[in-house]
């Protein structure tokens, strides 16, 4: 993906999302807003990104939620959009075209590959992850990790009880995720499309799209 960088003093600027588009926003943890928690912080980025789309003052957008608590815009015409958030950055997806969810880890991280593959994933994914060297099933884990968190966001169910029935293939490196089985409410695999990049080269992202959507375009912004 062709990243374009937007200085932090421009986000005020209104920003074109034509039908079918879908923009991914990297804001890195230096130029975030100071709040004293992460709700807050994370609430001031998606209020002074989301105004960009929306003919409306940050402070006047409002917001609703799904019955699992994924949040939307209470505004007509008002695009998809899903954030997440982890040390060292927050990632932005803003779609007219679908539904989206994004899920974003640090390369760095090294959870319990095993104890974790076999609570939360399915059988064969956990088999698959056991037959890698350690630190090859650890990079699997948070590949694998990151598809089926974005796809739970995107259809809006959180994650319990539904890691299970998003399957993917295992260790296919850092080519864009491959679905082998979907659950119910996930629809026709066709309607689906999943990304895979890195923001920065301590962070991996996975998007996962539902509808019709365009190639993704990348904004990070800047100092």
């Amino acid at each position: 993906m062709h990243w374009q960088a937007i200085a932090s003093e421009h986000l005020n600027a209104k920003q074109a999302l034509t039908a079918g588009a879908l923009h991914v926003w990297w804001w890195p943890e230096h130029l975030q807003p100071m709040a004293p928690t992460r709700r807050l912080r994370t609430d001031a980025i998606l209020r002074s990104l989301l105004a960009r789309y929306l003919p409306i003052d940050p402070d006047a957008l409002q917001f609703g939620r799904e019955a699992k608590g994924r949040p939307f815009l209470l505004h007509a015409n008002a695009p998809d959009f899903n954030l997440s958030d982890t040390v060292g950055g927050c990632v932005v997806a803003v779609s007219a075209g679908g539904r989206v969810g994004i899920d974003v880890e640090r390369c760095d991280r090294a959870p319990p590959v095993a104890r974790l593959a076999n609570r939360w994933f399915a059988a064969d994914e956990a088999d698959a992850l056991r037959e890698l060297d350690a630190d090859a099933a650890r990079r699997a884990f948070l590949r694998l990790w990151t598809a089926k968190e974005a796809s739970c966001k995107a259809t809006g169910t959180g994650i319990f009880g539904r890691l299970t029935e998003w399957r993917f293939a295992v260790d296919e490196g850092d080519a864009p995720p491959r679905a082998i089985a979907l659950p119910p409410e996930a629809g026709p695999a066709e309607n689906w499309r999943f990304h895979r990049f890195a923001p920065a080269a301590s962070h991996t992202v996975v998007l996962a799209c539902c509808g019709t959507v365009a190639q993704p375009q990348g904004h990070v912004v800047v100092g």
